[in-house]
């Protein structure tokens, strides 16, 4: 039978309960040594309790015998049942007449006590010896103050630690615990700060996010990290493997695609009045899926970070004029109407190419859904380029406006594909602008239509 060891280190309860107890253990620690260090020559505080009426009973009981009796103070203090387990101390006003009641005693000072006759009963603490009283008896008209000695206290440590001030204590106990809780807070936030970071980015599209595991730590927020980058490293080859598979199909539609195309061209030379439609047709739908898989081809190469761009220092105007002169006389062409706040001359380095289409697709996707109006505003600040694409249609759900970045995504019936669009533009404006270390966003307005803002850093 295999015994299995369980090894604390790897459970995060344990770590925890452990944390707790070392922050006890430091509290108490640094309470005993501040009472050792914090003590003066002399404490008091007064005497209550058991311990004072025990003292008051004795010195009842001694003044009773020795004044009913008439026996001398010194005999009956000396009998052995006192001197067995007690040390008792008379001071008297004329210190000569001060004694012990047992001849056996360390070398301790108690001069200290002959000013205290007149106070309270409490408890007298020095470095050589404890003092409980005093307690006034009156023997054969002479007056004694009765004191019970213990010598030898200096590691009590209890008592130490109750006549400490208040503040000090407290004090203590929320600076130990204050201190080993931010340690222990600080070694366990910081594991789960990384991994919400390392999500984040995963979510962002990032997928080569890692998370640097240490090899010490073996607890649950280990394993978890460990999971973590297994679930990264699964998720990069999967879609890593699922673009490729999209990249690889559309390059081998076009080989047949091509055919197809030089096939309708030979046929249209033969065409006659019956087949002549059918060929137009065929030549249409295929000039389609051409642009289909241009779109494909292209998304693959900007979700690979494989695509190459040409970028050039020249003014944005290069490019943003003659998009905004086509969508203009589109619009016109379907009732609509372009409106252009603002003007644009920044000069930075991007790819044209990349930027016009990303705009173009923007804009026609605007134009289409518009009612009447489509709005361009353009601004720039220090350091990026704003371009606010909005239209007066009906907008989008809240719920489907990130989704509007996916691949072959649409909305509703009235984004079919019957009503034009493959559902790739977005996707491809999107990672031209990640390209040129953009950011573009979706939002509706507040009262219809859907505005695209696009910054891209100048």
């Amino acid at each position: 039978m295999r015994i299995t060891i369980i090894d604390p280190r790897r459970y995060l309860f344990f770590k925890i309960f452990l944390w707790f107890w070392l922050t006890l253990v430091a509290t108490v620690s640094l309470l005993f040594f501040l009472s050792n260090i914090t003590l003066g020559d002399v404490n008091a505080e007064p005497l209550k309790g058991t311990k004072l009426k025990n003292l008051q009973q004795i010195a009842k009981n001694i003044e009773h015998v020795a004044n009913k009796k008439n026996r001398s103070l010194t005999k009956v203090v000396q009998h052995p049942r006192l001197t067995r387990h007690r040390t008792l101390y008379f001071a008297a006003t004329d210190p000569e007449l001060s004694f012990f009641n047992r001849n056996t005693l360390p070398d301790i000072d108690v001069n200290l006590l002959s000013f205290s006759q007149n106070l309270a009963p409490q408890a007298i603490l020095t470095k050589q010896y404890h003092a409980f009283g005093p307690i006034k008896i009156t023997i054969a008209k002479q007056n004694y103050w009765l004191y019970e000695i213990e010598p030898n206290i200096r590691h009590n440590f209890a008592l130490k630690l109750k006549i400490m001030p208040l503040w000090l204590k407290l004090c203590v106990a929320i600076m130990a615990s204050l201190s080993l809780s931010l340690l222990f807070s600080r070694s366990l936030i910081k594991p789960i700060n990384s991994l919400k970071n390392a999500a984040f980015l995963l979510a962002s599209g990032k997928l080569k996010t890692r998370i640097q595991s240490n090899s010490n730590q073996n607890d649950e927020l280990g394993q978890l990290t460990n999971d973590f980058n297994k679930m990264a490293e699964n998720l990069e080859l999967l879609m890593t493997s699922q673009k490729r598979l999209l990249a690889d199909i559309s390059h081998e539609l076009r080989s047949p695609l091509t055919r197809l195309q030089m096939a309708a061209g030979l046929a249209q030379i033969h065409q006659n009045d019956q087949t002549g439609q059918y060929l137009v047709r065929i030549e249409k739908e295929a000039k389609t899926l051409d642009d289909m898989i241009s779109d494909v081809l292209k998304l693959s190469r900007l979700e690979a970070q494989s695509q190459m761009l040409s970028k050039e220092y020249q003014p944005f105007s290069l490019v943003l004029n003659p998009v905004l002169s086509d969508a203009t006389f589109e619009a016109k062409q379907n009732n609509k109407r372009l409106n252009i706040v603002g003007e644009q001359d920044a000069e930075f380095k991007y790819d044209g190419q990349i930027i016009s289409s990303a705009l173009d697709n923007v804009l026609r996707n605007a134009i289409k859904y518009a009612n009447s109006l489509i709005t361009v505003e353009l601004k720039h600040n220090k350091n990026h380029l704003i371009i606010t694409i909005s239209d007066d249609g009906p907008g989008v759900p809240n719920n489907d406006l990130k989704q509007l970045f996916e691949p072959f995504f649409r909305v509703s019936h009235s984004r079919e594909r019957n009503s034009g669009g493959t559902g790739l533009g977005l996707a491809i404006t999107k990672h031209a602008i990640l390209a040129h270390n953009g950011i573009i966003e979706l939002k509706n307005q507040d009262n219809s239509g859907l505005s695209v803002i696009i910054s891209l850093p100048i």
